[in-house]
């Protein structure tokens, strides 16, 4: 029992920092207690309490054959790295400030303009990358057009975590379970395709509804700001474009040459590293510094380095604290499985699973549920395990809609509560920090009333939709 309290209890402070994380004073220093740290925590006390031995911490990393966790973080950090490059050229802000003045001035197009174009960005990146870029340029827009800002940032987020679904690279937590379960890339596409792409229109069509009378008229397109200033170096932007399509094109020929996703993204990640430093200290270092005001300098309205490596902004964005995170994941997931909460776990999920349509829908609604308890990527690291449990005894497509509607939860559960996913913490800080009227800002509250009138039946829908394919095809 002891090592039982001692796991959760790690969880728990785990959880805690995600949510709200803590500035200590060290005498003149700060020091950050977050997700990174509070997991670092939560895994000390699993050894500190001896419920795993340093070699069971050390095998829940190496994993097994087929499913390697530590493969899981290469992927997702080379992955990063190529897509914050292409950020870093200006690339998404100014293909947003090109449908922006592709709108015309009417709401309702820009409505669907930005739906549209967080579905594509987020498709080939991750949740992330729209949140960092678009947020930002919605708040300029807004503020300079006069318009109302909400039903366009709901729109950006929700499209963000729907579409996210599609890909196997859309999001880390659909790693973490492609990988865990020997998906390749073009059989994750074949199941998630339709369910996707139903509930993204679904959302769509719910939010219309919802923000219908604050889109409905026309608005003066802010003046004075040239998408093409955007545009750092063209050809810089050209060559990251190009190994960013590359990435994802090997990506889709993988299965045909027998080739591990991770090994893809490392060589494409090396290469454009090594043009990226060639590009900040080669013989011409000087000609390619930026000799332009970041756009931060007009949307959050401070001063920023004008001469600054492109290098140095993409290492500045790196999400360094998700190794430490999903590195301390693993070994407290570890530690819930040598206690045998995750077979219990398990034996009852299972149980309420008694057919395709029930296992799509009880895996559905649970484990989007459960990542506004305990987070979306630990949720996923530990249904993920709940899965390979020999108590979880679905076979066939019941086992194979289990396992693709985790797929579901883990992404759609972000678009109940702020705290479904880091990038939900993420975006409410970044509005936060923009919002200058009560209007804009978006309390936990405000954001779980929107939630809870959409998700639910985005969820009910594409699980069954799901539940559907199997029960024909599967």
């Amino acid at each position: 029992m002891l090592p039982l309290i001692l796991t959760l209890l790690a969880f728990s402070i785990a959880i805690l920092f995600i949510i709200r994380p803590v500035t200590l004073k060290l005498g003149k220093r700060k020091l950050a207690i977050d997700y990174a740290w509070g997991s670092v925590i939560g895994a000390a006390i699993i050894l500190a309490g001896s419920v795993l031995t340093s070699g069971q911490a050390y095998d829940s990393l190496i994993g097994r054959p087929g499913f390697s966790p530590y493969t899981i973080i290469i992927l997702f950090m080379s992955l990063a790295y190529i897509t914050i490059s292409l950020d870093s050229t200006g690339f998404f802000e100014f293909a947003a400030l090109k449908f922006i003045n592709r709108s015309k001035g009417d709401k309702k197009r820009l409505f669907l303009y930005f739906y549209f174009l967080s579905s594509l960005i987020t498709l080939f990146t991750s949740n992330d990358i729209v949140i960092l870029t678009l947020t930002p340029i919605i708040f300029y827009f807004g503020k300079h057009a006069k318009v109302r800002v909400l039903p366009y940032l709901i729109a950006e987020f929700f499209a963000a975590n729907i579409w996210s679904m599609f890909l196997y690279v859309g999001n880390p937590t659909n790693i973490i379970v492609a990988m865990a379960n020997g998906l390749n890339f073009y059989e994750y596409t074949y199941w998630m395709a339709l369910p996707t792409a139903a509930g993204g229109l679904l959302c769509l069509g719910l939010l219309y509804l919802l923000f219908r009378k604050d889109i409905t008229g026309s608005f003066e397109i802010p003046k004075g700001i040239d998408p093409r200033h955007f545009i750092k170096d063209k050809g810089c932007t050209i060559a990251t474009l190009s190994i960013f399509v590359g990435t994802m094109t090997m990506f889709m020929l993988s299965p045909f040459f027998n080739l591990e996703l991770w090994w893809i993204s490392v060589v494409f990640a090396v290469a454009l590293f090594l043009y990226d430093g060639v590009m900040a200290f080669g013989e011409n270092a000087n000609k390619q510094l930026i000799f332009y005001r970041t756009f931060r300098r007009y949307v959050y309205h401070k001063e920023t380095k004008v001469y600054q490596f492109r290098l140095h902004m993409i290492f500045e964005h790196m999400p360094w604290k998700i190794i430490p995170f999903l590195v301390s994941l693993f070994v407290m997931v570890e530690g819930l499985l040598v206690t045998g909460f995750i077979d219990m776990a398990a034996s009852f999920i299972a149980w309420l699973s008694p057919n395709v349509m029930a296992a799509a829908m009880s895996m559905g609604f649970i484990s989007s549920l459960a990542a506004n308890v305990v987070n979306n990527q630990p949720m996923t690291i530990l249904f993920t395990k709940i899965l390979e449990s020999p108590q979880f005894v679905l076979t066939g497509a019941a086992k194979s809609a289990s396992i693709y509607s985790l797929i579901i939860g883990s992404n759609l559960g972000a678009n109940l509560t702020l705290i479904g996913a880091l990038a939900g913490i993420m975006w409410a800080k970044i509005i936060q920090d923009k919002a200058d009227g009560q209007e804009e800002k978006i309390t936990y509250r405000k954001f779980a009333k929107y939630g809870f009138m959409i998700t639910p039946v985005v969820i009910l829908v594409t699980c069954g939709i799901l539940a559907i394919e199997f029960m024909l095809f599967g």
